[in-house]
């Protein structure tokens, strides 16, 4: 798995208070999928929540300005290779993580505080004892595990806003290509481009990687309880027309 450098990275400021950062990612090192972190202002403590970082940079630094970050969220056991440089620049962060992230991080020196492991259901942070009164006013999680990535999604209650990382793409990824010259329709990754939430590939792919059909389903069932409006993916461009229809169309077959 492979970021550019430079990273090519495009910031976009959803709304006052989510911010998104896009950069180019080959998955495997071969499918241009692209990768995206997510940055959600605390302004009670004048603090972000970084979720799913990609490696800190210029470009991530100027999205926090002065302020500091609080927590520091990997979304599944992919979407944790940049945690180091993070916790380097901001010590005091906090990690939150998916079970099994620990013993992956320990060898390389990052700790992960809070492993959450309550699946299937619509919870508070506080839940996993994530003792933080700002954090948990704005946030819910539901925990996948039924995924092979075991996922993370976060709910940001304020702007309606899902935020995940391998449980669905929307691809191609136009916009985190969007500053850089490699085409992400082409080569390859065009066997790649049919996942988005129509496709019936996806929905395929989808299946196979499930371990347990019947606890997707009250996962799935969680997640769509949300009242959400726009979905933040990792992989693809940000869905914020039909969101939620969009995703029932595409896991209806399991929920």
């Amino acid at each position: 798995m492979v970021y550019p450098t430079p990273l090519c990275a495009v910031p976009r400021q959803l709304n006052p208070a989510v911010s998104i950062l896009s950069t180019p990612f080959k998955l495997a090192g071969l499918f241009h999928t692209g990768a995206r972190s997510t940055f959600v202002s605390l302004p009670a403590s004048d603090s972000v929540v970084v979720i799913a970082p990609v490696p800190y940079g210029d470009d991530s630094a100027a999205i926090i300005g002065t302020r500091d970050v609080r927590f520091l969220i990997a979304p599944d056991l992919e979407h944790h290779m940049a945690l180091k440089s993070w916790k380097e620049k901001y010590p005091s962060a906090k990690i939150i993580g998916v079970e099994g992230l620990r013993k992956r991080k320990d060898p390389q020196g990052v700790h992960v505080d809070y492993e959450i492991s309550l699946a299937n259901k619509v919870m508070s942070p506080s839940e996993e004892g994530i003792d933080d009164p700002e954090f948990n006013e704005v946030f819910k999680f539901v925990y996948f595990p039924s995924h092979q990535n075991k996922e993370l999604i976060t709910y940001h209650i304020p702007t309606k806003t899902l935020i995940e990382a391998d449980l669905m793409f929307n691809l191609p990824a136009l916009e985190q290509y969007s500053k850089c010259s490699t085409n992400p329709r082409s080569g390859i990754t065009r066997l790649f481009n049919v996942l988005h939430p129509d496709s019936g590939w996806q929905r395929w792919l989808i299946k196979s990687v499930l371990s347990d059909k019947a606890a997707a389903k009250m996962g799935l069932n969680a997640i769509q309880s949300l009242d959400y409006e726009t979905i933040i993916p990792c992989h693809g461009d940000v869905i914020t027309t039909d969101a939620k229809g969009k995703f029932y169309t595409l896991f209806s077959g399991l929920m």
